[in-house]
Order: C-alpha cells, then sequence, then structure tokens
C-alpha cells in the first residue's frame, strides 16, 4: 500500500534529534535562565519576546515529524497499526480534555489547554511504537 502523505523515514530521526533539542531548551527556560537570542529586546515587536512560540512550534514540528514519517518496513500492518493509534490518540486526549475541563479553572486551565496541543501526537507516537515494537518480539526470527 503506498502512503502518499508520509514523509521519508530519515525524517524521524530528523524529528527526534530537534525534539530532544527543543524539550531541553524548554527545560532550560523552566529551570530560569534567560536565552539572549529569545529576548524580546533584540526584537524590539513583543513585550515578551518569542521564546513560547519558538518552542511550541519546535516541538510540534518534531513530533509530526516522528509521527508521520515512514517506517523502514511500510507495509498494511503498518498502516493498520498507524490508523488504530492515531484513533487511540485522539480518544486519549478528548478524554484527558473532558476531565481537564472539569478539573481545572483559570489560568491552570489555560495550562492544560498547551499541553493538549501536544498529547494526541505523543499518545499516537507512544502507542505505535509499542505495538510495533510488541509485534516484532512475538514473531519468530
Amino acid at each position: 500500500m503506498k502512503s502518499r502523505y508520509l514523509l521519508p523515514h530519515f525524517y524521524k530521526k530528523i524529528g527526534g534529534t530537534v525534539f530532544l533539542a527543543f524539550l531541553a531548551l524548554y527545560g532550560i527556560l523552566l529551570l530560569g535562565f534567560d536565552i539572549k537570542w529569545l529576548d524580546a529586546n533584540n526584537v524590539h515587536l513583543s513585550v515578551d519576546g518569542f521564546d513560547d512560540e519558538i518552542i511550541v512550534s519546535g516541538l510540534v514540528l518534531s513530533l509530526l515529524m516522528i509521527a508521520f514519517s515512514k517506517e523502514k518496513n511500510e507495509d498494511e500492518f503498518i498502516a493498520s497499526v498507524r490508523l488504530e493509534s492515531l484513533q487511540w490518540g485522539i480518544y486519549i486526549n478528548y478524554g484527558l480534555l473532558l476531565i481537564g475541563t472539569w478539573t481545572f479553572y483559570g489560568l491552570n486551565f489555560f495550562s492544560v489547554m498547551v499541553y493538549n496541543i501536544f498529547t494526541p501526537l505523543i499518545f499516537f507516537i507512544l502507542r505505535f511504537h509499542y505495538v510495533i515494537i510488541k509485534n516484532r518480539r512475538t514473531l519468530p526470527s
């Protein structure tokens, strides 16, 4: 089966590297360190700077590269697992969103919504690779 909308396989490694880099950058900012090239004084357009926008964009793009890159051996089984994992990711995402809607209020709810940007892709990637690895272990060599 030919998948028209998947990226080449090497994008998975690029996406993983970019994801780790932006996750580290996010961790550095959470620890309170100031990164000069993300400072608003250098941009002259914003009061806050672009650190949040750059980090969210980097994380989303890298997760998309990881999630929608072809596997080395792309076949019907992989396509089926990909579809099921995407459905699982969406179900879990909206389940957590409903719980968060009734649990968090104000700025905490805003935080839930921000993290909700990433959860469909993260749950999709985790389940997809879990099923693929589990299937490889059960196949006789």
